[in-house]
């Protein structure tokens, strides 16, 4: 930036901040931190005074004391008069309350702290702007929701971050410009308070799928609606099963259970080689527990012939149970 430009800006600066010689310094300091840097950089974008595309400094000021709510300055212990009657009481005792924090020096200190911030702010804006339409996008298209930490519009994650790159640099830039204008300002105010509102609702959320994600434990054990029948010797399935008595003959219409009464039931699948018959009640209801089942074979010709009865030797002697 050269001198001349550097001189218009001192000047047009110096004019503004004599308009806002009324107010307090926190207050005034806060409202016009970032008054050079933004003169500066209209000035940069076009040849020319200041005052050809910005206006008069006084008529700058008086906008810019306009967009903020305050009144002119010969006119402020009028306006602190009328306005005083109309406020309510509750309204009265927090202006008090913000100039007393603003004038006490730690309560300056995070008035002056907070435009420090506002660069973060401006990069998080742009950030929860994609997020905002990616949720909304999901809903209208019956989506997966919320992706976090990257947005994904229309399912898309690399599309999420490409416009989130996006939004940050139109954030950062419309910040850098700024107050502007009354109309400028309320387009501001209004989606700052939007996308806060919608950062902390985001934050919620994403507390509520935590505390709900540690409710898990690793020691829990899955269950089914249904049973889930089978049984298993060194690994294989066991499709059926023979008793015998002490002196090895098969006992037929054996039923078995466990120990809660509930039937044993073998495994069972459509084999074309192996075909139960299992037993049916008098109701016509199968006897899954009831051994031997019948099972037929398929010889080599393809007829189904019944399947054989495995040998069965006792040990000798009686058996005793300890």
């Amino acid at each position: 930036m050269n001198d001349t430009i550097e001189g218009d800006v001192a000047r047009y600066a110096t004019v503004v901040r004599a308009a806002f010689a009324d107010l307090a310094a926190p207050e005034r300091e806060l409202l016009l931190e970032d008054l050079e840097d933004h003169l500066a950089e209209v000035a940069a974008e076009d040849e020319g005074p200041l005052a050809a595309r910005l206006g008069a400094p006084e008529a700058y000021a008086a906008e810019l004391r306009a967009s903020a709510g305050l009144p002119a300055p010969g006119a402020a212990a009028a306006g602190r008069r009328r306005s005083s009657l109309r406020e309510s009481r509750v309204a009265r005792r927090l202006r008090r309350s913000w100039r007393a924090a603003v004038a006490h020096p730690a309560g300056g200190a995070v008035v002056g702290f907070l435009p420090e911030l506002r660069p973060a702010w401006w990069a998080l804006r742009g950030y929860l702007a994609v997020q905002a339409v990616a949720v909304v996008l999901s809903a209208l298209t019956n989506d997966s929701g919320l992706s976090f930490p990257l947005p994904a519009p229309f399912g898309s994650e690399l599309l999420g971050l490409l416009a989130t790159a996006v939004a940050v640099v139109v954030s950062v830039r419309w910040g850098r410009r700024g107050p502007g204008g009354t109309g400028r300002r309320a387009l501001t105010l209004a989606g700052n308070a939007v996308l806060a509102l919608f950062g902390v609702t985001l934050l919620l959320q994403l507390g509520a799928d935590e505390a709900a994600g540690d409710d898990y434990r690793p020691d829990q054990v899955l269950s089914y609606a249904g049973p889930i029948s089978g049984l298993r010797s060194d690994g294989e399935e066991i499709s059926n099963i023979f008793a015998f008595d002490a002196d090895g003959k098969p006992l037929r219409d054996v039923y078995l259970v466990d120990q809660d009464g509930d039937p044993v039931v073998v495994t069972h699948y459509d084999n074309e080689y192996l075909e139960p018959r299992i037993a049916l009640d008098r109701d016509g209801n199968e006897v899954p527990n009831r051994y031997p089942q019948a099972q037929d074979e398929v010889d080599a010709a393809g007829r189904r012939v019944p399947g054989p009865t495995p040998e069965f030797r006792p040990p000798p002697g009686p058996v005793r149970v300890p």
